[in-house]
């Protein structure tokens, strides 16, 4: 059960368009996440990656047990994108996989995070509604944006 109270972590969750969907990038080897984001916290000015993919692609990525374990227990459905998280070192310019996950219901915009990243001390469920974002020409903006707290003080 996802955890909706009103004392939950502050997060942003930003989705872009992945502009290099469908190509290749070996023999055979193509790109099929359909969005790319972020999940930023502004407390612990802490960074995740999300790539989503439909149900079969993204079942194909699971690499641990972990991963093995929560594959065993969704159910997939239609018009839903999933994602694994991976922590983002600004610092170092690294990434790695951390014990979580994403999904985004395509039909409502809903997205649920669940993250349980213990050495950085973030251990948490949202369950956000995303907003389609206005395009402006020339920017660079995600196409989709869900946030549980105030971005003007960002």
């Amino acid at each position: 059960m996802l955890n909706q109270s009103s004392i939950q972590m502050p997060i942003a969750v930003r989705l872009y368009d992945n502009q290099t969907y469908g190509t290749t990038y070996g023999k055979g080897l193509y790109r099929k996440a359909i969005f790319n984001g972020t999940i930023d916290n502004q407390d612990r000015s802490i960074t995740y990656l999300v790539d989503f993919y439909n149900y079969q692609d993204w079942v194909n990525q699971a690499k641990n047990d972990q991963q093995m374990h929560i594959v065993a227990n969704i159910k997939p459905t239609a018009d839903t994108l999933y994602s694994w998280v991976k922590h983002y070192d600004r610092a170092s310019n690294t990434k790695h996989a951390v014990n979580g996950l994403s999904v985004l219901d395509m039909d409502t915009y809903e997205i649920a995070v669940c993250i349980n990243d213990h050495p950085n001390g973030i251990t948490d469920e949202w369950l956000l509604q995303a907003k389609p974002c206005k395009t402006r020409s020339g920017a660079k903006g995600p196409q989709l944006l869900a946030t549980n707290a105030d971005l003007g003080s960002w």
